[in-house]
């Protein structure tokens, strides 16, 4: 386990399990980084927004409609994106994770294949996820509103879009990035079904086909490294949160 070694796959001998991870895994870093992203960073906004201009009727809507589909589980949010954009409305590739007999390479064909493949994928992950940091920050933002020295702000003439940006927003952001540390656990759940309902050639398809075929070496070796990349990615966040917050001193 230290040396990343699993042995040969039982599913697909003699091929190594980490050959195998090694394809897959490109395809769930980009799937899980760009969908948390976009996620995080429009529940955010979205949210700041909601808890500091309150009177507004379209972030009113906004919110309401975040919030419905947040309880929503992945797989039927999944499901309604792909029947719609797929079947009803078909734009978009409902399957894969790039057009077939595209060749591989750092070429626009093959690009611009992926990001189409991708986008119903980072769809149904971005809408489920950003209502919970939506709800998250429209509430810190609205404790956030009430200090003394936001109030000051106002009567010093500062400008709303700054007191925004520089007085509030930041200072509601530092326990969203803790509880992002926190939920990294389970966007890779939810990755893993996502990408069985889209076939996304991915660590999740590669996952459930394993448990399928009893590959007890492969489901070893991608439990291993789901553990290892998400204690990682919380000690990243962990080691940048003094950048945000400069109260938190580095020892």
């Amino acid at each position: 386990m230290l040396a990343g070694d699993f042995g040969p796959s039982l599913s697909a001998f003699p091929t190594p399990v980490s050959t195998l991870i090694g394809r897959a895994l490109p395809w769930t870093v980009g799937l899980l980084s760009v969908s948390t992203i976009l996620a995080f960073a429009l529940g955010n906004l979205l949210g700041g927004l909601a808890g500091y201009y309150r009177d507004s009727r379209l972030l009113k809507i906004a919110g309401l409609a975040v919030m419905a589909v947040h309880p929503i589980p992945y797989y039927i949010v999944a499901f309604v994106v792909l029947i719609g954009f797929g079947h009803l409305w078909p734009v978009l590739p409902i399957s894969g994770g790039y057009r077939i007999n595209t060749p591989w390479g750092w070429n626009a064909d093959f690009i611009l294949s992926v990001v189409r493949h991708a986008i119903l994928p980072v769809t149904s992950l971005v809408l489920v996820g950003i209502g919970g940091w939506f709800m998250g920050m429209r509430s810190l933002v609205s404790n956030v509103v009430t200090e003394d020295y936001v109030t000051y702000a106002e009567l010093a003439g500062v400008s709303r879009g700054k007191i925004l940006r520089a007085y509030v927003m930041r200072n509601a952001l530092a326990p969203q990035v803790t509880g992002l540390a926190m939920s990294l656990g389970s966007i890779f759940n939810g990755a893993i079904i996502t990408e069985q309902v889209f076939g996304y050639p991915g660590i999740g398809t590669l996952l459930i086909s394993a448990v399928h075929a009893g590959d007890y070496s492969l489901v070893i070796g991608i439990a291993s490294l789901s553990i290892v990349a998400v204690s990682t990615a919380v000690l990243i966040i962990d080691l940048l949160y003094p950048l945000l917050d400069p109260r938190v001193k580095v020892s």
